[in-house]
């Protein structure tokens, strides 16, 4: 072979050679970048919301209880008026609700 058309089939070689390597680098770095996204996206992210979110969550469960607490007593305290008008006579809170403060059907 002529000394010029090798030569120049080494030069187009090392060309190749430093694009391939060139393209592998670029591909290995956007693997790398890929990988650290996601794994911001599906962990880091949610932590972040939660440690946001954690304190107004607590003071929602805080008012949730107390709410359930609350109607937990007042059912108790309509127990006890209901025996205590019992007591009285056959009192039914029910029919006095249904006689004095239902809505009428017109």
């Amino acid at each position: 072979m002529d000394e010029k058309k090798i030569e120049a089939m080494y030069e187009a070689v090392m060309e190749n050679n430093r694009m391939l390597k060139s393209a592998r680098r670029t591909a290995m770095v956007g693997g790398i970048i890929k990988f650290i996204f996601w794994i911001f996206l599906l962990l880091i992210l949610p932590y972040l919301t939660w440690l946001y979110l954690q304190p107004y969550l607590d003071t929602i469960m805080g008012q949730y209880q107390t709410l359930q607490n609350q109607s937990g007593v007042v059912s108790t305290q309509a127990a006890d008026l209901q025996e205590q008008l019992n007591s009285f006579g056959s009192f039914d809170l029910r029919e006095i609700y249904d006689k004095y403060f239902a809505p009428k059907a017109e």
